[in-house]
């Protein structure tokens, strides 16, 4: 039985061939939906849309690229039902680095991983949506956007993420489209076992901040962006969510003895 809110969706995905977005994908297609996958990586949005089957495109877009973008949308947009959604969760991750320590080169490389491609797809594929009166846009934050860490330029990319989320909410607000985001805590995707470490890393330390003393799974922040898709977040626009196990919440308590057993 499809899920209310979703049967008739069609949703564009950038960055949606791993992680949260693959999980995002699968949601729609599982409900429902229509997806487009597009990923700089096109073979993996390609094997995940074949996967997914019929009511799924995978292409290869490089999401700091406007004219690319437009293309890959114009290419998506022919061959699926009217897009409706858009969900971003393009970007790179960021090894932690002290200001000193961290060119200005790496700081514009994953800001504009994270902004850049946020903003561009909003413009193509949100701006189509606004100008056709209706559609969804969940963009993704995280928890480091209202509190910080060692990773400069990725919180200061998802706080401008945040403000960027709330003037689209204000700007389409009467062209039928909303605009929200989704605020993940530690997520277990490739993207928190970044390359640079060889793909280990000591999770203890983050395990101890989160109340509910795990990671998050990329299927529980798919489930709050479905939701902020779906007809049932009518009313809900400018709004960040977090889905972080705690995370933002519990950082009071940690003075006082740490977090309750």
């Amino acid at each position: 039985m499809e899920s209310r809110g979703m049967a008739g969706l069609c949703v564009v995905v950038t960055g949606g061939a791993s992680g949260i977005g693959a999980a995002t994908a699968r949601k729609v297609v599982e409900a429902g939906g229509h997806v487009a996958i597009m990923d700089l990586n096109g073979e993996a949005a390609q094997t995940l849309a074949q996967a997914l089957g019929a009511r799924a495109r995978g292409i290869r877009v490089d999401a700091l690229d406007r004219d690319a973008v437009a293309a890959g949308y114009a290419a998506v947009a022919a061959d699926l039902p009217p897009i409706n959604g858009l969900v971003n969760c393009a970007g790179l991750p960021q090894v932690p680095r002290s200001i000193e320590d961290f060119p200005v080169e790496e700081w514009s490389r994953i800001l504009d991983s994270h902004l850049k491609t946020t903003y561009l797809a909003c413009q193509v594929i949100g701006g189509d949506m606004a100008a056709r009166g209706a559609g969804a846009v969940v963009n993704i934050a995280s928890v480091l956007a209202f509190r910080s860490g060692p990773v400069l330029a990725y919180g200061a990319a998802k706080a401008a993420v945040v403000n960027l989320t709330e003037a689209l909410a204000v700007q389409w607000a009467k062209r039928g489209v909303r605009v929200n985001a989704v605020a993940p805590g530690w997520t277990d995707t490739p993207f928190l076992r970044p390359k640079e470490r060889g793909g280990e890393r000591d999770f203890g330390p983050i395990i101890n901040a989160t109340p509910q003393g795990r990671l998050m799974q990329p299927s529980e922040i798919a489930e709050v962006i479905y939701f902020l898709l779906s007809a049932s977040a009518s009313g809900v626009t400018g709004a960040t969510i977090p889905c972080d196990g705690g995370v933002t919440i519990g950082c009071g308590w940690m003075p006082y003895g740490g977090l309750p057993q």
